[in-house]
């Protein structure tokens, strides 16, 4: 099967998560996008949220990992998601979620006014009539009940 990549990022403050109104599905999403060529798909959910809307971020594991690490294995951090997704694509893509965090918890964002439409915080209640995926909504559900405390 040919498959396309990309990873999103699911953000959550004050028990609301972050989404971006995306101008190709015209719905709601979690900001992030396709890998570049040898991009892993942590590295390309820091980069598409800053191109995105001018937000620095990290990565906030999902889970421990089983291993830390060699001269043979890089240690990527786990995401809390992954799936295939055929609605919208012109090929499968396989997606890859993570939460992450704001580097600088002052920092504004402004949306990529090419790609988005805008962006909003969205709790719970909110998320039920969204115009979403529902696997959007599954997922930014599961983020706000599970996101990590640090």
């Amino acid at each position: 099967m040919k498959l396309k990549s990309f990873a999103s990022g699911y953000l959550v403050e004050n028990n609301k998560v972050l989404l971006v109104h995306h101008r190709k599905f015209d719905k709601w999403t979690p900001p992030g996008g396709h890998l570049e060529e040898n991009e892993l798909p942590n590295e390309a959910v820091v980069r598409e949220i800053k191109e995105e809307l001018d937000l620095d971020v990290e990565i906030v594991p999902a889970y421990p990992s089983a291993f830390a690490g060699d001269s043979n294995a890089t240690i990527i951090p786990m995401p809390f998601h992954m799936d295939v997704e055929t609605e919208g694509f012109d090929v499968p893509h396989l997606g890859t979620f993570f939460y992450v965090k704001r580097v600088n918890p002052e920092q504004a964002m402004k949306h990529q006014a090419d790609e988005l439409h805008n962006f909003g915080w969205f709790g719970l209640e909110d998320l039920e009539n969204l115009k979403t995926f529902e696997q959007v909504r599954a997922l930014a559900k599961f983020a706000i009940n599970n996101y990590p405390k640090n």
